[in-house]
């Protein structure tokens, strides 16, 4: 058997430690899962995200691989969802691009960009009878929209649930609140030290993937940390507006922020946009929510009943060049980095991992 530590239950590391797990049969894989956090994983950037599944809307912001990655992985994930005992939310009815009147020039520029670099992905123009065909109280704001028939969402806090109950009935053994403070280099393998109410323990592996986000920052000695990560703020806040109604992802083309609706169902909507280069992990400015609120409300006057029923903020882990990684030193593979796209790439990263796992394994039973 080959004892494999994944630390960090983030949505990466429940794919990885359940796939690993379910392939035991055929790669002789003992996997443990190690986490700081409860099983809940409010702490984890994967809580605080919308779950858009959408890479043109990322398209200005984002690199090519990073777009490409996104569609490769929509067509991944209904797969993996199927192979969930509990409901989760999928949907790929498509999203709608929108600006006002003022910002027209943010609509062209965008509609640019996408018919020049991905001429392969169907992008449409709606004029404002078209657009209320699709969504008839958008219809109401706006003139004009794109209309990108491709892209969709998932239910990313429906999903942290259905993975974890999903990890219990097929009893991968998960040592949460066990806070993982460095990773050490062997002869053969790595060892762990982490805490546990209080005491300081150690555990020895064969082979460690390391998902533990900005938790992995380099700030002491511990070989695994990782320098040149960053954290970047994101901010959002989840609304219940029942007189609402809204079926697709929204974005809202500004000159200074891209403010996002994701409808959840059941009058719910997720509403975000900041994106601050900071690590205060303190609860929304005034400046953010007033932001926020404004913007969904110029897209929606229904907004102005919403119930506000949360506001979250969490620290999301970023390179310097906003790039995923995989590395791979002896025994330990480190995933990190995935900045604000981890739903969108997850499903092509979990089959990068898996791959170098098994390579990595079959190196290790020949020493």
């Amino acid at each position: 058997m080959t004892s494999i530590a994944v630390v960090g239950a983030g949505l990466m590391g429940r794919l990885i430690a359940l796939y690993l797990h379910r392939e035991r049969a055929d790669y002789g894989y003992q996997v443990t899962l190690f986490d700081k956090d409860d099983k809940s994983g409010h702490q984890s950037s994967a809580y605080a995200a919308a779950g858009l599944l959408t890479p043109l809307g990322e398209a200005m912001h984002s690199e090519a691989n990073i777009v490409e990655m996104g569609f490769e992985s929509i067509k991944l994930w209904p797969a993996i969802l199927a192979s969930l005992d509990e409901y989760t939310f999928f949907q790929q009815e498509g999203a709608i691009m929108v600006s006002h009147e003022q910002d027209k020039g943010d609509y062209f520029r965008v509609k640019s960009y996408l018919e020049n670099h991905y001429p392969q992905h169907l992008v449409q123009q709606l004029n404002r009878q078209q657009l209320q065909q699709l969504e008839p109280e958008i219809g109401r704001s706006f003139n004009q929209a794109l209309y990108l028939p491709e892209e969709g969402q998932i239910g990313n806090r429906k999903l942290l649930i259905a993975l974890r109950h999903q990890l219990e009935k097929e009893q991968v053994t998960w040592l949460s609140q066990h806070h993982v403070q460095s990773i050490n280099h062997l002869a053969k393998g790595c060892q762990l030290r982490y805490q546990y109410q209080g005491n300081d323990l150690q555990s020895n592996f064969d082979l460690v993937v390391d998902c533990r986000g900005i938790g992995a920052k380099q700030t002491t000695s511990d070989p695994s940390q990782l320098s040149d990560l960053r954290a970047v703020r994101g901010e959002l806040m989840q609304l219940f507006a029942p007189d609402v109604h809204i079926t697709r992802p929204i974005r809202l083309m500004h000159p200074r922020y891209q403010l996002y609706i994701a409808p959840k169902g059941k009058g719910f909507y997720v509403v975000g946009a900041t994106e601050i280069e900071s690590e205060d992990n303190s609860p929304m400015t005034v400046r953010s929510a007033m932001e926020l609120l404004s913007a969904a409300y110029s897209v929606h006057p229904g907004f102005a009943e919403a119930n506000i029923r949360q506001h979250v903020c969490q620290l999301r882990p970023a390179f310097n060049d906003n790039q995923p990684k995989i590395d791979k030193t002896n025994d330990l593979i480190q995933v990190n980095g995935l900045y604000r796209h981890g739903f969108l790439i997850a499903p092509v990263l979990l089959e990068r991992v898996k791959h170098i796992v098994e390579q990595s394994t079959k190196a290790i039973n020949r020493k």
